[in-house]
């Protein structure tokens, strides 16, 4: 079964089917929980919405139509059960580590010479420094999950304004205003040379 295609797998899955569900899972959890942990930086929280995920997504597999990727639709799910528990909780900011560090002044190991990026290049990397990541939770959760989206998970205006149920010129302007406000949080040395071309970045807009 492990062989079966992928439509053959979500199309016995969504009839019932444990075992196919089960091989799904497996190909994707990885991924649910690091979008998951990237929205709401604490594991544990991460995990439980993990495995609400794909609970919600084994009961709403049946109405699954194929219009998007099965993994951008499992995106989608997830996004929206993260949103759902930063409004339970209330939370306006986040952190992933127990103590704070100074952004301004940290003491993370700087081996970037180059300053002349920008900071959708710093997330782009996706090796993200705890200076980066201190950042990136101290953005409201709407930037924030534009920036993850784009930024981290690759996703086009589109598919991200798809998700979210906003508008392009929505998604561009939270996009900006959440790396400004990173820009301004991070130190200038953390700011690293262009890794994708500005050219590319379009493309595949």
């Amino acid at each position: 079964m492990a062989l079966l295609d992928e439509q053959v797998l979500i199309e016995k899955a969504s009839e019932g089917d444990a075992d196919a569900f089960e091989i799904l899972v497996e190909r994707y959890e990885k991924g649910v929980y690091n979008l998951a942990y990237r929205l709401i930086p604490d594991r544990d929280d991460a995990m439980d919405i993990t495995q609400e995920v794909f609970l919600k997504a084994f009961q709403a597999l049946p109405k699954f139509r194929g219009d998007s990727r099965f993994s951008t639709w499992l995106h989608r799910v997830c996004v929206n059960a993260c949103l759902d528990f930063l409004r339970r909780k209330q939370r306006t900011q986040t952190y992933s580590l127990d103590e704070p560090i100074n952004l301004k002044e940290s003491s993370v190991v700087r081996e970037v010479r180059d300053d002349s990026g920008s900071v959708e290049d710093v997330i782009e990397t996706k090796s993200l420094t705890e200076t980066v990541l201190m950042a990136l939770n101290s953005v409201d959760e709407a930037h924030r999950t534009v920036i993850v989206l784009s930024d981290i998970r690759g996703y086009s205006y589109q598919e991200i304004a798809d998700m979210l149920g906003i508008s392009i010129g929505t998604v561009k302007s939270r996009l900006h205003r959440g790396r400004m406000t990173i820009r301004k949080l991070l130190p200038a040395e953390q700011i690293a040379s262009p890794v994708v071309k500005s050219d590319e970045r379009r493309d595949r807009r």
